[in-house]
């Protein structure tokens, strides 16, 4: 009994200490915080007191309405100081509230990417369990989408305002014109202006003539009709705008008028400086800038920043570079407030900048205005800049179209910035100078190429550390299979609908999950510029011994030539003229290669005449015989020439195999970057099985590949593993095969599918998609694909030929063997195979194919125009030549023979041991 009043009496001590003393720092009460205003901090005490999270969490949401700049930070402090999770509704409403508001001041305040991490975790917070009374499509849908477009994320952007659509449609139809508004927006950002002008039309049609969403939606037509190159009616339509919008300034109801005529204004300015009234346009940016000024007062910085960067364009056209600087200055004060230049030529510094497009267009133009004042070592240090703000914002990108969209984008900055290099290094040819147009020229192609390398790598490294990684790749699993499934089952030409709305789903979904990953496994880099631009060195070193890099540049001007050894560059030629060059590549390749055979069998004297002259024209003194390996870096439509198929010696021979072939010169062999092939080195799980797949029909059974056996039997007599003929070379034996082999042999149909040019590959009873190896475990040394054009697809400019062979190297393989054509079937079936005895014997697979193109030129007999470069010279290697491991027929043959002679030795000396035993 005297325990139960003992417990009964600390009880209820503890209660009214609980209720009489204030909150104490500790575990679930922090201390209290300075900053904060007495009263408020008693206010907060009196609700965490009531355990009142709701009336907690709204205190401090009304005292940071008041000074936003300031105290935006104080919304996730609350969050973080909670007591406790939300356990009702209205609980759940103010804790989304909360993330809502700030997403909208974050925004509001310039800060575009922590905006969109708010709004995603109230995203995520909403439709994990939706809150009666919460208006998700206004406060967190139509932000939410608009950030993504300002961010240049189109795909999720179109995502989450489709879904918004939806919404509109079942629940407020007035907000289906706004949203078409913004959907419009983000189909000019895709440059696909037919669905842009589509939407404004369906928007126009819903809402009330002279309203000020009548206003907004012509402006967007305008912009549609200005990038559609129809300036006079875009003009006309912007002005009837700007007519519209005007009187709503003075409507205290209409309070998106401001931010929405300033948009009008813009958009003139736009038409103005398109139509060279340069004077005019700055007017309208101006007036656009007293509008933010004047109701916005030290908000919306991002489109105050993007007007001061149009008035330094058009400075800029007008040659007037001084005054252009100063608003390009004006415009990074804005967005880095820590930068304050005192001269033209100073920059901010690389650890102040952050992923945003307008900070991109800023140092773009400033160093445009460098470059033309002569101050080329600043200009050329500021379009380095530009590196450290694109990869960072690459890294908030998800979709691979976002990043390669951004990449073609980065062109336009990277081609003058070789050219100041260019210029820098001159006559005196400077070290340091050549050196930087290797950088630039490494920065400009396969960036995407190299995330999804790093990407795969690191999956395969850590997907079995925990339940985040196994989600991420339960969705690209899921996301494979809705692919599939509607490109499978077209309707009218057109993908499955209902499989194309899953698999964008999964794409948002598993958008989230990769942010959480990178969260939880941060990549270990510093915030200076070294942290994202690799060094020349380290790319150098990189290079193998005996070995050139011939890395080349297609610019829409001019393009270049770098060429360079271990530990330096040799070398940096400027071709002058490069859409004449382009064009001489491409008459080259289409003419006797991609339309097959005949031409080159009708002309060879022709082609060996336009090979030469191109060959000239690439190295008129020659290429150095000095390096065994020459390893080609191409750019653009240098991607779909055969090198080993150029010509020397202008001096025409009748016989093709004595033709004077740059493959006589040096082992060639291919790579997408320097940084791609430092990649490919990463230390890989070892197998050493061998596994071929040999398909000679097709699934209609209308074609047949008799070479094919030819092929297999070539290899067989060579090689040990497992070998998959015809009926057994299935799609489930094909999966099964990836995570365990270390060479992969594919000899079946190939072809690119639909719109997309999506490479497929034919077995047995069904197809392979290109898209299928991501988020495998396929980490193999050589995939041979004997297929035909394997190593062909759609040119992505800046990325290279997104091909099979491309996708091969994305998911592991150190090595791709594959086809730029159609290859006659009987002459890849012979090279194949002497492939593999070479392979057998030197162990490098540029070695073996170099070597297997040389057996072919100089094997004696047989048809002389099969000597010819389109039957041998399709056939290329890219990748690091490697050492591969190979089980090979001989070495077992070897072994018997070794262990027969042992026996034989054995029973000779038991023999003789005998005979001299018995005195004989």
């Amino acid at each position: 009994m005297r325990n139960s009043f003992q417990q009964l009496f600390l009880c209820t001590l503890g209660i009214a200490i609980f209720f009489i003393l204030p909150g104490q720092p500790g575990k679930n009460t922090p201390a209290p915080d300075p900053s904060l205003p007495v009263q408020l901090t008693k206010q907060l005490d009196s609700f965490r007191r009531a355990d009142d999270l709701a009336g907690w969490l709204l205190s401090y949401r009304e005292y940071v309405s008041a000074d936003p700049a300031k105290r935006i930070s104080l919304l996730e402090k609350a969050r973080s100081n909670a007591w406790r999770q939300s356990v009702n509704d209205a609980e759940r409403l103010e804790w989304f509230n909360g993330l809502a508001t700030q997403g909208y001041y974050l925004l509001y305040n310039g800060n575009i990417l922590r905006s969109i991490d708010a709004y995603e975790k109230a995203y995520r917070f909403y439709f994990d369990q939706p809150i009666p009374g919460a208006d998700v499509l206004e406060y967190v849908l139509k932000p939410l989408g608009n950030n993504y477009t300002r961010l240049g994320d189109y795909d999720r952007a179109f995502f989450i305002q489709e879904k918004s659509l939806k919404l509109a449609q079942q629940n407020d139809s007035a907000q289906i014109a706004p949203i078409c508004h913004n959907l419009a927006t983000t189909a000019i950002w895709k440059e696909d202006f037919a669905l842009a002008q589509q939407y404004c039309e369906i928007g126009l049609s819903r809402v009330q003539y002279h309203s000020a969403l009548h206003g907004l939606l012509l402006s967007t037509l305008a912009e549609v009709l200005l990038r559609s190159g129809k300036t006079d009616s875009a003009e006309t339509t912007i002005r009837s705008a700007v007519s519209i919008l005007t009187p709503y300034l003075s409507d205290a109801a209409a309070i998106n008028a401001p931010y929405w005529l300033r948009g009008a204004l813009q958009g003139l300015g736009d038409i103005e400086k398109e139509k060279g009234e340069y004077p005019a346009a700055l007017a309208s940016y101006q007036k656009a800038i007293d509008i933010i000024d004047r109701h916005y007062k030290g908000g919306r910085k991002r489109e105050k920043a993007q007007l001061t960067v149009s008035c330094g364009h058009v400075l800029l056209q007008m040659r007037q570079q001084q005054k252009a600087i100063t608003r390009y200055d004006e415009a990074l004060m804005i967005m880095m407030p820590s930068y304050q230049p005192r001269s033209v030529d100073e920059l901010p510094d690389a650890k102040d900048i952050y992923g945003e497009n307008t900070l991109l267009d800023a140092l773009h133009g400033k160093a445009d205005c460098l470059h033309t004042l002569g101050k080329n070592d600043a200009a050329l240090q500021c379009y380095m800049l530009l590196y450290v703000v694109e990869k960072k914002l690459r890294n908030e990108f998800f979709s691979s179209t976002a990043k390669q969209q951004q990449q073609k984008e980065n062109r336009n900055w990277v081609e003058p910035a070789i050219e100041v290099a260019y210029e820098l290094w001159g006559p005196e040819r400077k070290k340091e100078y050549a050196e930087k147009i290797l950088l630039i020229a490494e920065m400009s192609k396969a960036q995407l190429l190299l995330d999804e390398m790093k990407s795969n790598l690191r999956f395969n490294r850590m997907k079995n550390q925990d339940s985040l990684l196994n989600k991420e790749q339960q969705l690209v699993r899921a996301i494979t299979y809705y692919e599939r499934e509607g490109v499978m089952n077209r309707v009218n030409g057109q993908p499955d609908s209902n499989a194309e709305a899953a698999k964008k789903t999964m794409q948002f979904e598993l958008s989230l999950v990769q942010k959480q990953v990178k969260e939880k496994y941060p990549l270990q880099e510093g915030l200076v510029m070294e942290a994202f631009m690799p060094s020349a060195d380290s790319l150098l070193q990189h290079i193998p011994d005996n070995t050139r890099v011939v890395e080349f540049f297609e610019g829409r001007k001019n393009s270049y030539i770098i060429e360079a050894v271990k530990d330096s560059v040799l070398q940096v030629r400027k071709l002058e003229d490069a859409a004449q060059v382009r064009q001489s590549v491409k008459d080259l390749v289409f003419t006797y290669f991609q339309q097959g055979p005949g031409n080159m069998m009708n002309s060879p004297e022709q082609y060996c005449r336009e090979a030469y002259t191109l060959y000239h024209r690439l190295w008129p003194g020659g290429l150095s015989k000095k390096q065994e390996h020459c390893i080609i870096i191409p750019d653009g439509i240098f991607g779909y020439l055969p090198f080993d198929a150029l010509v020397t010696d202008p001096a025409y021979i009748a016989d093709p195999g004595q033709w004077p072939y740059l493959v006589n010169q040096t082992n060639l062999y291919y790579s997408y970057s320097l940084q791609t092939a430092r990649q490919q080195e990463q230390a890989k799980q070892r197998h050493q099985l061998f596994a071929g797949y040999f398909v000679s029909f097709d699934s209609s059974q209308q074609s047949a590949l008799p070479s094919v056996k030819k092929e297999y039997d070539a290899i067989h007599d060579v090689v040990a593993g497992d070998f998959f003929s015809d009926m057994e070379a299935t799609l489930a034996a094909f999966n099964k095969s990836l995570p365990e082999v270390n060479l992969l042999h594919i000899s079946t149909h190939s072809f690119l599918q639909g719109k997309e040019n999506m490479p497929v590959l034919q077995l047995a009873d069904d197809k392979f998609f290109l898209f299928e190896l991501y988020g495998k475990n396929f980490q193999p040394q050589l995939v041979v694909l004997s297929a035909c054009r394997t190593g062909h697809g759609m040119l992505a400019e800046g990325e290279g030929i997104i091909s099979l062979a491309r996708g091969f190297t994305t998911t592991g393989a150190e090595g791709i063997i594959a086809g730029l054509w159609n290859m006659n079937d009987e002459t890849t079936a012979e090279l194949t195979g002497s492939f593999y005895r070479q392979l057998a014997d030197l162990h490098l697979p540029a070695d073996a194919l170099h070597a297997a193109k040389l057996e072919w030129l100089k094997k004696p007999g047989g048809d002389v125009f099969q000597k010819l470069p389109y039957f041998w010279a399709g056939m290329v290697y890219s990748g690091d030549n490697l050492a591969v491991d190979i089980q090979t027929k001989k070495t077992l043959t070897n072994f018997w023979w070794i262990a027969v002679t042992i026996a034989a030795g054995l029973l000779f000396f038991l023999w003789r041991r005998r005979l001299i035993g018995n005195g004989q």
